[in-house]
């Protein structure tokens, strides 16, 4: 084990495992292959169910960058209760032979501020970049698969993550519990492990911002879980090719919006599984369905999420399989809604009309004739 513990310039520092319990301290390379055994934190540090491992690579300390990291170990990087920390372009893999369950977390920040990770590249940990009781967070340009969560978020605030994409993962982005969070620019695509799989989960998130994102070819695009305390606004997103494209799930939604996205070539486009709610509180304003505008979209309010959440919590977990469309194929209730749609593409209405008054004309010179 390597261990930096004085202030200073590094230009390469590596071993099987390296802690850095310094301040101000800057190194050039950081490389890590191999080492890292499976030692669970202690209960009071994390509110994870799976216990996380303390890392191949430990920070603690403040004003610490690392402009480079390659980290090859089943652990990966642990930030705690640290302040002031960069790490540039990351690369980091965990050992695809390992279950999901039995594998670390690739990049963790615990109880921590200020904390920049850019130019990820990496996979093969249950979660890749995992965060929790932290602020002023900042996750750009990364390009993240085959975890069981890419990016996940917990007990955070003042979160950006910006400029990615995660594909062949359960989970692409998720933000939980957690206040002021912006997403923008990532790609959730092909997330379907475990016959499920989300593009961007959102739960009881205050403050948040979903802009600019695609979510393609996941189970579901978006699934948004609310007991009434989710505010978040999700726009100019493209939500293409999933099974569901908009999951909005529990009670009290009137904090949801979605505005101007495109929602194209999804099996169910929006289901509404809600606890004692006939209509979605949720807002859809200026949104594409299909290619084009409508203020009646084809939306479920699912009766499989009736059943199963608000008669039997327990089992409430039920109602994001996708079994649940055949009970909702008899029981569920359609509706529509989007008071403001996007206008349709094709042209103006008289070139439309021009179009459809070709034919016609083209039969009454035939007809002459």
């Amino acid at each position: 084990m390597v261990v930096v513990d004085k202030p200073g310039f590094y230009d390469y520092v590596s071993g099987e495992r390296v802690v850095i319990n310094a301040s101000d301290v800057k190194i050039g390379v950081l490389e890590v292959r191999g080492g890292g055994g499976e030692v669970a934190l202690p209960r009071e540090m994390t509110a994870y169910k799976v216990k996380p491992t303390v890392g191949c690579v430990v920070v603690i300390g403040e004003r610490v960058a690392v402009e480079a990291a390659r980290v090859h170990c089943v652990n990966g990087l642990l930030i705690f209760n640290s302040t002031d920390v960069y790490i540039g372009r990351l690369e980091m893999w965990g050992d695809p032979s390992l279950p999901v369950y039995r594998r670390g977390l690739g990049f963790y920040v615990f109880g921590s501020r200020n904390v920049t990770v850019n130019a990820a590249v990496g996979g093969y940990f249950h979660d890749c970049i995992y965060a929790e009781y932290s602020s002023a967070l900042r996750i750009g340009n990364f390009s993240l698969a085959s975890c069981r969560y890419g990016v996940h978020i917990m007990f955070s605030d003042g979160v950006s993550v910006a400029n990615g994409v995660v594909r062949d993962s359960y989970v692409g982005v998720a933000v939980m519990y957690t206040s002021n969070a912006t997403v923008k620019g990532v790609e959730a695509v092909d997330n379907r492990e475990w016959s499920e799989g989300y593009g961007f989960l959102i739960a009881e998130v205050r403050g948040g911002a979903v802009e600019d994102c695609r979510a393609v070819g996941n189970i579901h695009g978006f699934y948004v879980l609310t007991w009434g305390g989710t505010a978040v606004a999700v726009s100019n997103c493209a939500i293409e090719g999933n099974y569901v494209g908009v999951t909005i799930r529990g009670k009290g939604s009137s904090g949801v919006a979605f505005y101007n996205n495109s929602l194209l070539g999804n099996v169910v486009q929006v289901v509404y599984m809600a606890i004692g709610e006939d209509f979605p509180q949720a807002r859809f304003v200026g949104n594409m369905w299909q290619g084009h505008g409508t203020s009646a979209p084809y939306v479920y309010v699912s009766a499989f999420s009736d059943l199963f959440t608000a008669t039997e919590g327990a089992l409430g977990w039920l109602a994001a399989f996708p079994a649940r469309a055949v009970i909702d194929g008899v029981a569920g209730r359609p509706l529509a809604f989007d008071p403001s749609p996007a206008p349709a593409r094709g042209g103006s209405p008289w070139q439309l009309a021009l179009l459809f008054a070709l034919p016609i004309v083209a039969y009454a010179a035939r007809r002459r004739a």
